[in-house]
């Protein structure tokens, strides 16, 4: 990783301070913004768990998709390893930048206007 990283979720993790997904590039979480059809398409849903690579929703957490996105930018973060769960959770530092993003009428996402 470079000097930056991001972290992309819902207003709860953001919230939380608290990722069940790692951090990327800046870029390549930006381009997943429009790359990848289950964060980009907002009727788009997760594939069954029952599917090769569908992964797995995280105990105490909901799987609901968000109807907006927050793009965080951090210069660190930990890792936690949950014992009890068998997964580990992701906790950046603060964000120098948030940019959000939302739903528009037509499904597709596209930046909010409350980004910082």
């Amino acid at each position: 990783m470079g000097y930056w990283v991001a972290f992309l979720g819902g207003p709860r993790a953001a919230e939380l301070m608290r990722y069940a997904d790692p951090p990327g590039h800046p870029e390549c979480m930006t381009a997943a913004l429009s790359l990848c059809p289950h964060i980009a398409i907002g009727r788009h849903r997760r594939a069954r768990a029952d599917r090769p690579g569908a992964g797995i929703v995280p105990p105490g957490s909901h799987g609901d998709k968000p109807d907006r996105y927050l793009l965080g930018i951090t210069r660190a973060y930990r890792t936690q390893f949950m014992p009890e769960h068998g997964f580990a959770v992701y906790l950046p530092a603060p964000f120098k930048t948030v940019r959000a993003y939302a739903y528009g009428p037509d499904g597709q996402l596209r930046p909010a206007t409350d980004s910082r």
